[in-house]
C-alpha cells in the first residue's frame, strides 16, 4: 500500500497538512506499517486485528503498538 495524506486523518498532527504550506514534517519519511491500535484505558494482553498505519501515527488516546510486541497475544 502506497502511502496517502488520506492515512493522516485522526493523526494529531494532521493539522498541518492542512496549515502549513509544506504540510506536516513527518509525513516525507513515515513508511506504512502494521500495528495493532489500543486504547491507554485498556489492560494487555490485547488481541486486536492489526490494521496499516503511518509510522508517525499518533492519536489522543490510543497507543499503537508492532505486531512482535510481547503484549499481543495471538488470535
Amino acid at each position: 500500500m502506497n502511502k496517502t495524506k488520506q492515512m493522516c486523518v485522526g493523526c494529531r498532527n494532521d493539522f498541518y497538512n492542512h496549515n502549513q504550506p509544506d504540510g506536516c514534517w513527518s509525513f516525507k519519511n513515515a513508511k506504512v506499517v502494521k500495528k495493532v491500535q489500543v486504547g491507554t484505558w485498556q489492560p494487555p494482553p490485547y488481541s486486536r486485528t492489526p490494521r496499516q498505519v503511518l509510522s508517525c501515527y499518533h492519536a489522543e488516546g490510543y497507543s499503537f503498538l508492532a505486531l512482535d510486541d510481547c503484549r499481543i497475544k495471538d488470535k
